[in-house]
């Protein structure tokens, strides 16, 4: 899964861009069709407040993509909370699937 990190208002550092490679990598156990996630990092206010960075994940899965976005005081704090919304929304995609599968099955054994 190829990962496309956009910063607007700051310098990507080999530090956040490790963060974001290690959270967002750990989304592909979920999903690994998933083709590519966008993450994009913004300083929306020059002063230090609860609100100055915005990061938005954008997964793009076959049919419907999967986004997040959290705002927060630091970036790599901001990061880590979407990261886990997107993996606890692939997580439940991931059981849905399994169950349907498992339901499934079953029925057609009842049947046969």
């Amino acid at each position: 899964m190829d990962i496309l990190i956009h910063t607007d208002g700051l310098t990507l550092t080999k530090t956040l861009e490790d963060a974001v490679a290690e959270k967002i990598g750990r989304v592909e156990q979920y999903a690994p069709r998933a083709i590519r996630a966008r993450v994009r990092i913004r300083k929306v206010s020059a002063h230090a407040n609860q609100a100055q960075y915005v990061v938005r994940v954008l997964i793009e899965l076959p049919g419907d993509d999967l986004s997040a976005e959290q705002i927060g005081p630091e970036p790599m704090l901001a990061l880590d909370i979407a990261a886990d919304k997107i993996e606890r929304r692939l997580r439940k995609l991931k059981t849905e699937r399994l169950a349907r599968r498992h339901r499934d099955s079953a029925r057609a054994r009842e049947k046969a």
